[in-house]
């Protein structure tokens, strides 16, 4: 199998140009996640419809931040909004429902008009703020309100998302006039440098493209390599990329970085590029668990900092490499794709589950945001890569075996 003309896309399989798997009944169970297509399907579904209205704020219509399952506590609505809303439209790509789509523009217009700067005379317009410190701008988080503005620009032709999506660009390419800050602050109106934050080139990588992709303006073409040809600077000699006060490797950090290299190597076809993204995956398949999970954070001496894992990253990564895998056909990256996927499936709350809590529908059929649990919550943030992960899987996977006697 190999990408060819496959579009680029980060939301859902139908932005890579990909049909909508329809499972048999009588399907085979996947290689390596032990389910069958149907069962993936089911698992989704449950997801969106049982599991996700407990975490919609009647109020806003928005998605609470978290629930806490020994207390019941829900954090109102705040940053979780961005990357849920690309959950909400690839569920809308998959099933066609206006609902979902209508929630993702509530999702992402709640995150907007509360954490991205808009005046007209801030020389970081675009930028998108902390939740927490709301002084700091994250050049992360501006980059992923990028993708979703594209998104809903794509689904819904509304010019004012294409609007909003290019300032954040802006901010995007100010960040890279500044040694490609993660972050700039707003009390001190100081950058960053990469000693003291998430340098979030990958992200940067892929809202430029589709920048390109969406307006034909060459100019986001060139941003896009300009931050293609920071990264292969600071690729370190193993492979990795260590991007947390450039000494840590971090596994959200990862997925984005993975796939904006592919994604540069496809539209350039420059060999560098693709020769760092193997690098990096190979790097992954080196340090990949028994249960196919990766540790949160490794230091540049090979040190596991915290062997907690963040379970919605593993899903993450494992779509980066199914992209990697579409342009290589190197085997091994499905496989260690195809073993992320099934510690994904391992985290879900099931019915039957004898997990603490399984009793409650705010947690049934979700995933925890730690592995171990940490503080028992549940994130629309968290359930948003898991759930797109196994429409990846499902839709590149029946791609895949088009044809095939093999049914999923």
């Amino acid at each position: 199998m190999t990408s060819g003309t496959m579009p680029l896309g980060v939301i859902s399989p139908q932005d890579w140009g990909l049909d909508v798997c329809q499972p048999h009944e009588d399907a085979e169970r996947l290689p390596g996640v032990g389910v069958t297509g149907s069962d993936l399907e089911g698992r989704i579904l449950n997801n969106l419809h049982s599991w996700l209205p407990h975490y919609i704020d009647p109020d806003t219509g928005a998605v609470y931040g978290y629930y806490r399952a020994p207390d019941g506590f829900r954090e109102p609505p705040q940053t979780a909004n961005l990357i849920a809303s690309w959950m909400l439209m690839a569920a809308y790509d998959r099933y066609g429902d206006m609902g979902f789509l209508a929630r993702a523009g509530t999702a992402l217009s709640f995150y907007y008009e509360r954490f991205v700067v808009s005046h007209p005379m801030s020389v970081v317009a675009g930028g998108a703020r902390d939740g927490v410190e709301t002084d700091n701008i994250w050049t992360k988080f501006s980059a992923e309100f990028v993708i979703g503005a594209l998104g809903l620009h794509r689904r819904t032709q509304d010019a004012v998302w294409l609007g909003r999506a290019e300032q954040s660009g802006r901010y995007l390419l100010q960040a890279s006039r500044h040694g490609f800050a993660p972050s700039y602050n707003l009390a001190t109106h100081r950058w960053a440098d990469l000693t003291t934050g998430w340098d979030s080139w990958g992200r940067a990588v892929e809202a430029c493209l589709l920048l390109e992709a969406a307006t034909g303006d060459r100019s986001w073409h060139n941003l896009a390599t300009r931050w293609g040809e920071h990264a292969l600077a600071i690729q370190a000699e193993n492979g990795c990329f260590y991007l947390i006060d450039g000494e840590y490797y971090n596994t959200d950090l990862a997925a984005d970085e993975l796939r904006g290299l592919t994604f540069l190597y496809e539209v350039t076809g420059e060999p560098p590029y693709l020769e760092a993204a193997r690098r990096f995956a190979d790097w992954h398949l080196a340090h990949q668990r028994e249960d196919g999970a990766w540790a949160m954070t490794i230091d540049r001496d090979g040190n596991v900092v915290m062997p907690t894992v963040g379970p919605g990253d593993m899903p993450n990564i494992a779509m980066a490499l199914l992209r990697l895998y579409t342009v290589t056909e190197r085997r091994s990256y499905l496989d260690i794709a195809m073993r992320a996927f099934a510690y994904s499936l391992g985290t879900q709350v099931l019915p039957e589950s004898r997990e603490p809590y399984s009793d409650d529908p705010a947690i049934r059929w979700g995933f925890w945001s730690w592995d171990p649990t940490y503080d028992d919550t549940q994130s629309p943030d968290q359930a948003t890569h898991h759930v797109r992960g196994m429409m990846f899987l499902l839709d590149v996977l029946c791609n895949e075996h088009a044809g095939s006697s093999m049914h999923l």
